[in-house]
């Protein structure tokens, strides 16, 4: 799912433990409130240093996925720092989608950042009222914000953590080779990396760049597009 939203603007480890969820809060059967959602929490790596103009970017980004996803979220992205934002969406698919948007709206923007992300899977069970049940997302929301503390310590930009720990370590070792491919872009490599987010082929590159055309399949081999399309369809896949 490639980033075209006109409004972007043009300028502007993982320990076992942190796969683990809270237990389900209450154990009541009669009149029971399920709420099932994803909280996604995001921060500028080495958020320390950011600068002004970083945070309105960032507002940016969140604009434009509030918008290609608004049918994922049940709360769109919002900023609660100015290097940081979360959301609460409702479905595992889509949350990892989003992902993906997020971070080739950032390419296809040359944006000097990248970020952090935790995706928590929350389940809420209570006998109480719909108001309760919301007040108890807060545990959720402190439960994902404790990972998100953890992974701004390590190297790792992505931890996901579902309800099924076998699935969430799964998933956190296919983030680590979409982590390799995405970072091992750099500067001088995103005009034609963006080409190809946007659907060249090697030799349409060629032309736009007015290269060769084997210039354009050797360009298209060293940033290992395949692979990352790859990863990508590899980590939707092992959702199903």
């Amino acid at each position: 799912m490639i980033i075209k939203d006109k409004n972007c603007p043009a300028d502007f480890a993982n320990p076992r433990r942190l796969f683990q969820r809270r237990s389900d809060l209450s154990a009541g059967t009669e009149n029971r409130i399920t709420m099932d959602h994803f909280i996604l929490m995001s921060a500028i790596r080495n958020s320390g240093s950011s600068k002004e103009s970083e945070a309105k970017d960032l507002k940016n980004v969140t604009t434009v996925i509030n918008k290609i996803h608004k049918k994922d979220f049940i709360t769109p992205l919002d900023m609660v720092m100015r290097d940081e934002f979360q959301g609460i969406t409702n479905n595992l698919q889509g949350s990892l989608e989003m992902i993906f948007d997020i971070e080739e709206c950032i390419i296809e923007n040359n944006l000097e950042f990248k970020l952090k992300h935790v995706l928590y899977h929350d389940t809420i069970n209570t006998v109480q009222s719909k108001h309760t049940a919301y007040e108890r997302l807060g545990f959720g929301l402190i439960d994902a914000r404790q990972r998100l503390n953890l992974i701004k310590k390590t190297d790792s930009r992505f931890l996901i953590a579902t309800n099924d720990e076998k699935k969430s370590l799964y998933l956190n070792n296919l983030f680590l080779i979409y982590e390799d491919y995405i970072d091992s872009w750099k500067k001088n490599d995103q005009e034609y990396v963006k080409a190809f987010l946007n659907n060249m082929n090697y030799k349409e590159v060629a032309e736009h760049f007015n290269m060769n055309i084997s210039s354009g399949w050797r360009r298209e081999k060293s940033l290992k597009m395949k692979q990352y399309y790859t990863i990508k369809e590899m980590i939707l896949s092992a959702i199903e």
